[in-house]
């Protein structure tokens, strides 16, 4: 591994307001140094940052990247290759969308097997809690499954027939048993009960108006109401280990805020914050994921609750499919899922930082300190200071970005953001020191499969206290 001098650059060191000019030097992977001015070391190859704003590499904590089993929607090479492109270096996966759904040691064997050496940033991965099998998951798999994972998932409401929702008794068990094991509990917080008989209702609204079903029918059957509901229920059931509980891609604040006062964690994603539900009438599926974005006005919400820490981080939920799932003639039949991974960190850093929502502490949090911190990784990850992993990432704060889904890097290329110009551009992603994405190789080549220099497998498996 090639020692490295990054000259020039503004660093976004931990706790400073502004980022600071500083040279940091990089040995075996790691930061060893950090000064205003580095002498070159003998053999040192010197990266030249001059211009160049330099942030820890981002942590993508929600991201499906479908293998085995559904591999015609992600993979692992194509989803971490969208990662690095996005300036994200870590990704964890969650543990439903695979066959079989990773439940048990065995079947997380069975994951690491299929995926073979095909990542090309770091990973770690997530356990899953499944009705189907939830009193052995708490007898044995939990247990056996707690020193290869950095957490555990389990929805309310589930349309997975592998993968099938745990009830109230159930839940309150997991989360008091995930608690003993020194590991957050992850929620789909939608309550089944209303989702279930809001979606009924509204098919039968669509029939006896006589049209094809909306987007305001998808809309009404999972409203903000379901994940109040939900997330009441299970802070509630929680109780004194709420703190062990954490809420995935909320879409909606008074959610959000249930859970920041009963001590949980929450995360939400850049679609909430971006759009709402009037932008189904453009965006159709491509906006079309589970829990769907919300009336207008919850965006700035949310965004309000991520900058005073409310909301503790944000991820991508990255689910893509391809058109002819996407697109199938009917609302409810649509897959729900989009490629986020490779737009999160420039969507938070145009639309959060360079927009005075996020100040220069708070977007490294949401974008990688705190999400390291709730699963284990923060001895290592996330922060630029000598010891940690020299994960890095170049942005060049004078250029911009317009998203282009079929230049994502990943298998899915239907996105809601496509189109969407953002303040500042990835030049490059740096992960233990090597250079995983390069734009100007990309941009000399013609094509953005070129910018990604490293081979598939540099990414490693991460756990608990790395």
């Amino acid at each position: 591994m090639k020692n490295l001098l990054v000259k020039g650059g503004l660093a976004a060191l931990p706790g400073e307001t502004e980022p600071r000019l500083m040279d940091i030097r990089i040995k075996g992977g790691s930061i060893k140094e950090l000064a205003p001015m580095l002498r070159p070391e003998e053999g040192e190859e010197i990266l030249d940052a001059a211009g160049m704003e330099v942030f820890p590499g981002a942590i993508d904590p929600h991201v499906h990247f479908d293998e085995p089993g559904f591999t015609h929607r992600e993979d692992f090479f194509h989803g971490t290759s969208a990662a690095a492109r996005g300036g994200v270096s870590t990704v964890i996966d969650m543990p439903c969308t695979s066959l079989p759904p990773v439940t048990s040691r065995a079947r997380l064997d069975k994951k690491l097997s299929a995926m073979g050496r095909q990542a090309v940033v770091d990973y770690a991965l997530f356990g899953g809690l499944s009705g189907l099998s939830i009193d052995e998951a708490l007898a044995m798999d939990m247990e056996e499954l707690a020193p290869e994972v950095v957490g555990f998932k389990c929805y309310f409401v589930s349309a997975m027939d592998t993968f099938t929702a745990l009830n109230h008794y159930d839940f309150k068990r997991a989360v008091k048993r995930a608690a003993e094991l020194g590991r957050p509990l992850l929620l789909h917080a939608e309550d089944a009960s209303y989702v279930k008989a809001a979606e009924k209702a509204m098919k039968a609204r669509s029939l006896e108006a006589g049209r094809a079903a909306s987007w305001d029918d998808y809309a009404d059957s999972r409203p903000e109401d379901a994940e109040k509901l939900a997330v009441m229920a299970a802070v509630i059931l929680a109780g004194p280990y709420a703190d062990s509980l954490h809420i995935v891609h909320a879409g909606t604040s008074e959610a959000a805020k249930l859970a920041a006062a009963a001590g949980a964690s929450c995360e939400t994603c850049p679609h909430y914050l971006a759009f709402s539900r009037d932008d189904f009438a453009q965006k159709g599926s491509a906006l079309k994921t589970a829990p769907p974005v919300k009336s207008r006005g919850e965006a700035d919400k949310l965004w309000t609750l991520l900058a005073d820490g409310s909301i503790s981080f944000a991820a991508s939920d990255h689910a893509p499919a391809p058109e002819q799932e996407k697109h199938t003639g009917s609302v409810w039949s649509d897959y729900g899922g989009i490629p986020g991974t490779g737009t999160l960190f420039p969507y938070l850093y145009s639309e959060g930082y360079k927009k005075g929502r996020l100040d220069l502490a708070t977007f490294l949090s949401v974008t990688s300190g705190a999400a390291a911190k709730r699963y284990g990784l923060s001895g290592r990850k996330a922060a630029i200071k000598p010891g940690m992993d020299a994960d890095l990432m170049f942005m060049d704060p004078a250029g911009s970005y317009t998203v282009k889904g079929g230049e994502l890097l990943s298998k899915g290329n239907i996105t809601p953001f496509n189109g969407m110009e953002l303040k500042g551009s990835v030049r490059l992603t740096l992960v233990r020191g090597a250079t995983i994405w390069d734009a100007e190789e990309a941009r000399k080549a013609g094509r953005a499969e070129a910018g990604i220099l490293a081979n598939p497998g540099y990414g490693k498996q991460l756990k608990w206290g790395y």
